[in-house]
Formats: structure tokens, C-alpha cells, sequence
């Protein structure tokens, strides 16, 4: 998964120069500002508020260099562990072996506590890194932990998937957030502290207003300059002509603090000879190493019109940010 490019927010980018939206705003009918109630999503080691209307799309998440990946159980879960298991299985019996192996699949071990793992060699011109998925199966959902690791580190990887595997905890039934540190995805959590590399990412759509929302996480491993975050960016995409051809208006620019977390904000009118476009974001720089404070990236797109309700709406949702912990 790749988050926030080196020069400029990809969704910033868009606004500036792609202008995907279906059509031009001032052709629409004006559709009534919405009373959706908002919805409380945990989002990595954070929360948000969504307007009842918005869903997610799509979901993702790293931890410890680890993608997971939850899974809905059907009626049967014992059932449908066993059968998304044997798919996986299935899959990796299809991969083409390294040289001077007979299969991809290594063997499978079971770690206890409905847990297994299946080692594979998901390189074919590499037999040295091992590839790793492992499979909690918990009583609603279940949870794909996959890693990979060279050949004489594979004990120590499948000791600490074991660990993030033993840690997984269900939200249902929907209670209280616990006072553990914990690492949340949409249906369970990881109960552990952070250690190393966590990134998460959510994508919401369906609003009556047309509102996309986007909200990202990420660890850094170096501080950033003082001149190179959103603002000096988008001085610099202005000051030297990047955007040519898209008129750029201001609506609303400068350093927000959310929570403590001592970010920016850009709030602009993006106008080109087919369409006009707003665009709401707020980044948080983050600092080194520190899981309380990672990169974030929260952002709205949205063709142009009844600006004020987005501007509320933007506030509203912005302003419900901050640490589960918390």
C-alpha cells in the first residue's frame, strides 16, 4: 500500500490536474444539506465521526510490516474458515516453485487457539524468502495475516505473527473502546503497543452531497522540514506554474490544530475548462517513530456547490478526530 507521495498528496494532484468528477457541478440539481447522525469508526490507533450515509469502501491496513486482512464469517464459521482456508491453499498449489523445488507449498502448522499458518515460496526465482499466511479463526470473523521473511528467520516471523494473531479481539457486541493500546480494523482490533511500521487506511462514499472521504495513517522514520509540508507544497505547486491551465482559489489555508496534533489545512476552488472541483484536506506531518503521532492524511473530494453545508460538514467530521485512547 503507498501513502502520501514525496511531492505532493495524490488526491491533490487529482484536484489539480486530472478533474475526475462525472460532470460540472453548476449543471446539477441542488440537493438539501443532509442531517445525517454520525457514525464512529475506529481507524488504526484513531477515531472518527462519518455521516450515517457514507460507507466504506475500501479498507486496509499494515502492522509490524504485516498485512491484515478481516474476513465476515457466514452462518457456519467453522465451515467457512475451513473453506476460505482450503482457497488459499488451492492458490498457492498453483504458484510456480524456485528451481530444484517440487512445490510452492512448504508445509502448514498449526499454532493452536484456531489459529494456523501456511509457509510458501511466493518467489519463483527465489528460495531463500518464505512467504507466510497465517489464519485466525475467531467466532464472527476471521483474520489473514501475511508476511514474508528470508529462510533462516522464518521461526522468529512465525513467532511474532503468533503474537499479533494471539492479540486479535473482537468488537462485537460494539462496547466502551478498551484502555488497551490497541490497533484497530473494522471489525476487530490487534491488542498490542506499537512497536514498528503501522499504516491504515480508510475510504468512505455515498453522501447526497456527493462527498468522498479519505482518511490515511502512517508511521514515519524521519521528521520532515519545516518548509515541505502541505502549505510549502502548495506554494510551490502555484508559485511555478504546476497547475497550468486550472484557475486555484483559496477558500481557506493555514495551520490547524486538531486534537494537539499540530497540522495543516487547505480548503481550494479548482477550475479548468470542463469542470470545478473543491478540495478539503488537513495533514498532520507526524514525527519519527512515534505511533501516537503518525503521518495523517484526512481529505474530502467533491465536485463544486453549496459550499457552506461541506464547509460545516468538513468541520464537523475533522473536528471529531483524535487517538481512541484518548
Amino acid at each position: 500500500m503507498k501513502l502520501f507521495p514525496a511531492f505532493l498528496c495524490a488526491s491533490m494532484l487529482l484536484v489539480l490536474l486530472s478533474f475526475a468528477a462525472a460532470c460540472n457541478a453548476a449543471n446539477k440539481p441542488r440537493t438539501p444539506m443532509t442531517t445525517d447522525d454520525l457514525i464512529t469508526y475506529r481507524i488504526g490507533r484513531f477515531s472518527i465521526q462519518v455521516p450515517q450515509s457514507m460507507k466504506i469502501v475500501r479498507r486496509s491496513a499494515q502492522l509490524r510490516h504485516r498485512e491484515l486482512e478481516e474476513i465476515a464469517w457466514s452462518n457456519d464459521p467453522k465451515a467457512a474458515s475451513a473453506s476460505a482456508w482450503n482457497a488459499r491453499l488451492a492458490e498457492i498449489e498453483k504458484k510456480k516453485p524456485p528451481e530444484g523445488k517440487q512445490k510452492a507449498l512448504i508445509e502448514v502448522r498449526d499454532l493452536g487457539n484456531d489459529i494456523r499458518a501456511m509457509l510458501y515460496y511466493g518467489d519463483s526465482y527465489d528460495k531463500e524468502r518464505i512467504f507466510c499466511y497465517v489464519l485466525v479463526s475467531a467466532p464472527k470473523y476471521g483474520l489473514w495475516i501475511s508476511s514474508e521473511a528470508v529462510s533462516d528467520k522464518v521461526d522468529r516471523m512465525l513467532k511474532q505473527n503468533l503474537e499479533i494473531a494471539s492479540a486479535y479481539r473482537s468488537l462485537e457486541p460494539v462496547t466502551v473502546p478498551s484502555k488497551e493500546n490497541r490497533f484497530y480494523l473494522e471489525h476487530g482490533a490487534i491488542a498490542l503497543p506499537y512497536i514498528s511500521q503501522e499504516e491504515a487506511y480508510a475510504r468512505f462514499e455515498g453522501h447526497p452531497l456527493g462527498l468522498k472521504l479519505r482518511v490515511e495513517t502512517k508511521v514515519v522514520h524521519e521528521d520532515e522540514p519545516q518548509d515541505e509540508g502541505l502549505l510549502g507544497r502548495l506554494a510551490a505547486v502555484l508559485s511555478t506554474g504546476f497547475a497550468s491551465g486550472v484557475d486555484i482559489k483559496k477558500i481557506r489555508t493555514g495551520k490547524r490544530e486538531i486534537v494537539g496534533l499540530k497540522g495543516e489545512e487547505t480548503i481550494l476552488r479548482a477550475k479548468s475548462e470542463q469542470e470545478t472541483d473543491l478540495s478539503f484536506l488537513w495533514r498532520y506531518a507526524g514525527k519519527k517513530d512515534l505511533g501516537d503521532h503518525p503521518e495523517i492524511v484526512i481529505e474530502f473530494e467533491t465536485v463544486d456547490g453549496q459550499l457552506d453545508e461541506k464547509l460545516k460538514l468538513w468541520d464537523a467530521v475533522l473536528n471529531s478526530f483524535k487517538p481512541v485512547a484518548q
